[in-house]
């Protein structure tokens, strides 16, 4: 906190004493007092309601997916072969690349945005679900084996578990894709929301609100990452017993 704080003055500072030029770097009490003029004015509360409800409806979409879907491919060898060398091609193929297809395919409404989050986050979450079933330890799989464990009673008792830390990270990661995916997709083909806002203040060089909306997107994001490191130590905490 007071590595920040620092910070904040030394900006401030240096753009009251024109040793920085404010019109291209703004100071933080001119970013603090245009982002009290956003929400006094309902502009910012509209734009983030839509892209949070984006966001939101992707992510849960990517890990109600991703979450079974990587498990399975950890799992069982052969659904892992078959689909392994998609996600990889995916996975290596760059957000913007993949914009125009979707938005040809679903418009430039919310559907297209959702489905942005959707890809780039549930790659992720498939990858760390499927890695963190095949480092499960063989000699648990084989001991409950040996104590005549149905395939769902090693899936519920030894498999998940041991996986679930690994899974939780892959949420984190997931979670830091798609915040990424939808401020992209709203400033390459939105129609509202905080993307869209970047950009239009972007191309209206309104630096003040421009840089307020980007530290509040890496706030957001900073804030859901932090929240699933939280999930994954309680989660993972049995692990150092």
């Amino acid at each position: 906190m007071a590595s920040v704080l620092i910070v904040l003055a030394a900006w401030q500072l240096s753009g009251a004493l024109g040793v920085i030029d404010v019109r291209y770097t703004s100071t933080p009490w001119s970013i603090l007092v245009s982002g009290v003029d956003l929400a006094a004015s309902g502009e910012l509360w509209d734009n983030a309601r839509i892209t949070l409800l984006e966001f939101a409806a992707g992510f849960a979409l990517a890990v109600l997916t991703g979450v079974p879907l990587g498990m399975l491919m950890g799992w069982r060898t052969r659904l892992r072969q078959t689909l392994e060398p998609a996600l990889v091609a995916l996975y290596v193929t760059p957000s913007l690349a993949l914009l125009p297809l979707i938005v040809l395919a679903l418009g430039i409404g919310p559907a297209a945005k959702i489905a942005m989050v959707f890809i780039e986050a549930v790659i992720t979450i498939v990858v760390n679900a499927m890695a963190g079933i095949r480092e499960t330890d063989a000699k648990l799989v084989r001991a409950s084996r040996s104590l005549c464990a149905t395939d769902f009673a090693v899936f519920r008792k030894v498999l998940f578990p041991s996986a679930l830390p690994t899974i939780v990270a892959g949420l984190r990661l997931g979670a830091g894709r798609g915040v990424i995916a939808v401020i992209v997709a709203e400033l390459y083909g939105g129609t509202q929301g905080i993307g869209l806002q970047i950009s239009t203040y972007g191309q209206s060089f309104a630096i003040a609100p421009l840089l307020f909306l980007t530290l509040l997107v890496a706030a957001f994001g900073y804030l859901v990452s932090t929240g699933l490191r939280i999930a994954q130590r309680r989660l993972s905490s049995w692990q150092g017993a």
